[in-house]
């Protein structure tokens, strides 16, 4: 995921993908790593969002879901 062109064309992806769920997802960003792993972080009205949006999207491999109980960042640690 280094190369610019091949980013583009799987965020291409990805905002078809949410636009067809019609305003129940919102996509924050994705995180690539560099064994070929990619974390999301979204907004979604339920987990059946999801499910559509992996259809849409073409996405052949598992998706685990984690549902976000709080944000952590420096300004909570004061």
């Amino acid at each position: 995921m280094t190369d610019d062109a091949q980013a583009a064309r799987h965020a291409r992806i990805a905002l078809d993908a949410i636009v067809a769920t019609q305003g129940k997802m919102h996509w924050l960003c994705t995180y690539a790593t560099a064994d070929r792993k990619l974390f999301g972080l979204v907004v979604v009205e339920s987990e059946e969002v999801i499910d559509a949006y992996v259809r849409n999207a073409g996405i052949r491999s598992s998706v685990q879901i984690h549902r976000v109980l709080r944000t952590l960042d420096p300004a909570l640690a004061a």
